[in-house]
C-alpha cells in the first residue's frame, strides 16, 4: 500500500471537522426548542443521529431568530463526519499491519 502518510491526518482533521459543525447545527436547531420548553434534551439528543415524527415537530416549532435563519438539521452531516474519522482509523490500522508485516522479524538473526 503506497498512499499518502497524510491521508489518515487529512480524514481525521476533515471527519473531525465535520463532526463539530454538525453537532453546532444540531444545537443551533434544538438548543432553542429545548430552551423553550418544548422537548427535553435527551428527546432532542435522538434527533442527532436521526429523524423521527418528534424531531420534525419539534424543528417545525423553532423559529427564525437565531444565526442565519436556518430551522432544519440534517443528521447525515453527524454521519458523514463518523464515516470519515471511521475511514481514519481504518487507514491507520492498515498502515500499521502493513509496516508490521515488511518488518523482519526479531527471531531472525544477521549475518
Amino acid at each position: 500500500m503506497t498512499s499518502d502518510p497524510r491521508l489518515p491526518v487529512l480524514l481525521g482533521m476533515l471527519g473531525t471537522t465535520v463532526t463539530t459543525l454538525a453537532f453546532g447545527w444540531w444545537w443551533l436547531i434544538f438548543g432553542a426548542i429545548v430552551g423553550d420548553g418544548y422537548i427535553t434534551r435527551a428527546q432532542a439528543a435522538t434527533c442527532l443521529i436521526g429523524t423521527s415524527d418528534l424531531c420534525n415537530l419539534a424543528q417545525a416549532l423553532c423559529t427564525n431568530n437565531h444565526l442565519f435563519g436556518i430551522r432544519w438539521y440534517g443528521p447525515e452531516a453527524l454521519w458523514a463526519g463518523a464515516a470519515l474519522l471511521a475511514a481514519a482509523l481504518a487507514t491507520l490500522t492498515i498502515r500499521a499491519d502493513a509496516r508490521a508485516t515488511n518488518q523482519p522479524s526479531s527471531t531472525e538473526v544477521e549475518p
